[in-house]
């Protein structure tokens, strides 16, 4: 007889080889994008589940190839998998009578988050209408004791069936639901941090910038500053890049904005996001005219404004921070130490925290789990300048960031710069 020997383990980049490719793969393309002399000098790359020379649909960046790939190839299945999960849902009057869920269930309807005002909804012109009105409902779990709670399904999933309020905001992937879960929650609180500042027009505290980001922006003569966002309620900090790198006949500006646990780690992400970005903005805004701010309606264009509106860039009032020492690094260790310190934090200052797993058979076969987190008190992102969360005014600001004072009036009249 003969024994099979001890299974082999493929290792994570051979999974993640299996989500790309025309016979099996989730995607279909992933390459990397030739890089100039006058583009930050990291890795990029981009995948796509679409045909060579259309627009791809996710990217990455890094210090080093593999995970420049790897960043690129976990947008792609958390986007597939935020479309192709199925969902059960059920209209609001039956959640009390679905098996094995008591009456009295936790049920969040979309005026009990932070998106878009009444009087918004009330405008003829409000383009979600139509999602807004849908009545169905998904099952989420708490973050503290997974209770479950029901939401719109809209704010659960990417499928354009249930509308186009979700976005990659609080969607993540990692090689473990507990890594995946920390991204998620950490993405949450920094998108939370730039909604805040920027519709108040908040002057944040800027920090000396680490010789790294000195020397990636000082070989392409650009320049960045780095900022500090973190709120009074997440333990772990929020850092924000904002620099130009110019083009021979045009300008490039443009931010990042990363959550990590360590400052250096936040910065350092940030530092990724804005060169992918500048790289972005370098091959799309070419030849394009000059918009102005109520022409902003996707996050690309988001992306794009302040280096097709280079006169609006030095006005933004993230330029005139204070000067300020660093935030604290946490301490906590481990992905599970991390996601415990962040969540409990956030709960003892009244903010909940709810989470679903996305993840597809096929996507699990290549090694990944996908999770979307979301939060009824935090600000998600807005990709339609004129349409943002409104429902924001009502955020305690005083209290998440103590001592900043609004130098614009609310909304703020300029687009954010997140593509």
């Amino acid at each position: 007889m003969v024994t099979a020997g001890p299974a082999r383990i493929p290792s994570r980049e051979a999974l993640l080889d299996k989500a790309i490719g025309w016979r099996t793969g989730v995607g279909v393309t992933l390459s990397e994008p030739p890089l100039t002399t006058a583009d930050p000098p990291v890795h990029q790359a981009a995948a796509s589940d679409r045909p060579v020379g259309e627009s791809a649909v996710a990217g990455g960046a890094g210090w080093e190839r593999d995970a420049a790939r790897g960043a690129a190839v976990g947008e792609l299945l958390e986007r597939y998998a935020a479309v192709h999960c199925p969902l059960l849902t059920v209209p609001r009057d039956e959640i009390p009578s679905t098996a094995g869920i008591p009456s009295t269930a936790t049920v969040l309807g979309f005026d009990d988050f932070l998106l878009h005002s009444p009087e918004q909804r009330a405008d003829p012109g409000f383009p979600a209408a139509s999602t807004y009105a849908q009545d169905r409902f998904t099952r989420t779990f708490s973050l503290i004791d997974q209770r479950p709670a029901w939401v719109p399904a809209a704010l659960v999933s990417n499928d354009p069936g249930f509308g186009a309020i979700a976005t990659s905001s609080g969607l993540a992937a990692g090689a473990s639901v507990t890594t995946a879960l920390l991204r998620a929650t950490q993405e949450l609180v920094e998108r939370d941090a730039l909604m805040v500042t920027w519709l108040h027009g908040l002057r944040p505290r800027t920090t000396p910038a680490p010789a790294r980001v000195s020397e990636l922006v000082g070989e392409i003569d650009g320049g960045a500053t780095v900022l500090d966002l973190t709120p009074r309620h997440s333990p772990h900090p929020v850092a924000m890049v904002v620099g130009s790198a110019p083009l021979p006949d045009r300008p490039r500006h443009g931010a990042g904005i990363a959550c990590r646990a360590t400052w250096a780690g936040a910065v350092e992400k940030a530092t990724l996001e804005w060169a992918q970005a500048m790289t972005y903005v370098g091959v799309t805004a070419g030849g394009r005219p000059r918009p102005e701010p109520h022409d902003v309606v996707s996050f690309d264009e988001h992306a794009r404004f302040y280096s097709l509106r280079p006169d609006l860039w030095d006005a933004l009032p993230i330029h005139r921070g204070t000067p300020a020492e660093p935030p604290a690094s946490s301490t906590a260790t481990g992905a599970a130490g991390q996601l415990h310190e962040l969540v409990m934090s956030l709960h003892r200052n009244g903010i909940r925290l709810f989470y679903r797993d996305l993840t597809t058979l096929d996507v699990a076969a290549c090694g990944v789990r996908v999770v979307r987190v979301l939060s009824p008190d935090l600000v998600p992102i807005h990709g339609h300048h004129r349409w943002p969360h409104l429902a924001a005014a009502c955020v305690p600001v005083a209290e998440r960031f103590p001592g900043a004072e609004p130098s614009t009036a609310f909304p703020s009249p300029f687009p954010h710069p997140l593509g």
